[in-house]
């Protein structure tokens, strides 16, 4: 299987809305409850919605032969925003490849310093590519109550 990392264009906005979707439903099950996965992601969004939650930001995204396999966005602050796979590429090197095309971005942008809120099963990722834990807090997403991983990386420049 070949992946090619490309900035996301208009097109791949309803497949990155599914994308997102699967990949909070059934890859952090069992690190999330029911209740807290449906208010995470209650429906796959449209390219509508994606269009305007993406908007501003820089969107990598993979894609292998069956289509869109994953995603990273980063604003223009520094924030890695989101962060998925698609289940079926879990563990397979394709984060990390995105992981390393947005650092190379925010790299080209002069940003010395990145931010990212994890979840529970991505922040063993990102510990394990440097990022360092700042501190652990609560959010409600659609009134429900979960925790994630506030985490801060200091760029060396190439």
């Amino acid at each position: 299987m070949t992946d090619r990392i490309r900035l996301a264009h208009c097109g791949d906005m309803a497949g990155l809305g599914r994308l997102w979707h699967d990949a909070v439903h059934a890859g952090a099950v069992g690190a999330y409850d029911a209740a807290q996965l449906k208010a995470w992601s209650p429906a796959p969004k449209s390219a509508a919605v994606m269009t305007e939650r993406l908007s501003g930001q820089i969107v990598l995204v993979g894609e292998d032969d069956e289509g869109l396999a994953g995603f990273f966005t980063l604003t223009p602050e520094g924030e890695l925003d989101m962060a998925y796979v698609r289940p079926d590429r879990k563990g397979d090197g394709l984060a990390a490849r995105l992981h390393q095309a947005i650092l190379d971005e925010a790299r080209k942008r002069s940003l010395s310093t990145l931010t990212v809120n994890a979840s529970h099963i991505a922040r063993k990722f990102f510990a394990k590519h440097g990022w360092v834990l700042v501190q652990t807090q609560t959010v409600r997403p659609n009134g429900v109550e979960m925790q994630n991983h506030r985490m801060v990386l200091h760029l060396k420049a190439d």
